[in-house]
């Protein structure tokens, strides 16, 4: 089947079905409900993310891209989710966010402990300006899009909350680090990703500042949400990743654009 045509039940999978009796939904019982997907005539299960976090954005802050969030049960249940929904034609497309992980993922621990660690390039750092924030950016939920890093009296990008660094996409080791872990998931037999702000992984060279006539935060906008350069990241993913599993299906969220935006 063309993945275009797929017909996609999201999944909160904290809500859906709690079978521990602990009052969070968890992977057993998405895999318990399987049969009644399968009878909706799904052929798709888009899960909303499973990973570890400390769910300061309810599972969009991942601390650990390459395990299952013990709240929502062990890798082997996800194994035998996968496993019972191929039984059914039903694929498995997990949330992955690739712009930023939580402050509490070993990556960034790493780049805050050591300024000298090749992790510190795995996000993104800047010296302040004019006693304040390297620019003027608004972050999506308020507030300035960088936080200082009180050691370092330095400061790093958080478009979203303060807990969730932006990743520096420019970095070679840090996208070979990223395909390395979508294969991982691959070769678990999933069907393949809904990508989580697609659009934002390039950034603007030398984050200039919005509108830097005005006082206060300006929010970003097309400068963060339309850079031509997306192509070529997207173009790379690709060639690493999905050309390599036939039938892949990705879905990216385009953050704050539409089907008619050429960036």
């Amino acid at each position: 089947m063309d993945p275009r045509e797929s017909i996609v039940y999201q999944i909160w999978p904290r809500s859906f079905y709690d079978t521990d009796g602990d009052g969070i939904g968890d992977l057993p019982g998405v895999t318990a409900k399987l049969d009644y997907l399968h009878e909706l005539g799904i052929d798709t299960i888009w899960l909303s993310p499973i990973f570890p976090s400390p769910n300061n954005d309810y599972g969009y802050d991942i601390s650990d891209y390459r395990s299952v969030n013990p709240e929502f049960g062990t890798m082997a249940d996800f194994d035998k989710l996968v496993a019972e929904a191929k039984v059914r034609n039903i694929k498995i497309l997990l949330d992955l966010v690739p712009n930023h992980t939580s402050d509490q993922h070993a990556w960034f621990r790493q780049a805050i402990a050591d300024p000298s660690s090749k992790y510190r390039d795995y996000y993104i750092f800047r010296k302040g300006k004019n006693g304040g924030a390297p620019n003027n950016w608004m972050s999506f939920f308020g507030g300035s899009s960088w936080t200082k890093d009180e050691k370092s009296a330095e400061y790093y990008l958080t478009s979203f909350t303060p807990q969730q660094c932006d990743l520096n996409w420019e970095n070679p080791a840090l996208r070979a680090d990223m395909y390395d872990m979508m294969r991982f998931w691959m070769d678990k037999g999933i069907g393949g990703f809904r990508i989580d702000v697609v659009n934002l992984l390039k950034k603007p060279a030398g984050l200039p500042d919005k509108n830097p006539e005005k006082r206060g935060l300006q929010f970003p906008g097309k400068l963060i949400t339309a850079q031509s350069g997306i192509h070529d990241i997207l173009r790379e993913m690709n060639e690493e990743v999905f050309a390599k599993y036939p039938g892949c299906m990705t879905v990216g969220e385009g953050c704050l654009v539409g089907i008619d935006d050429e960036p």
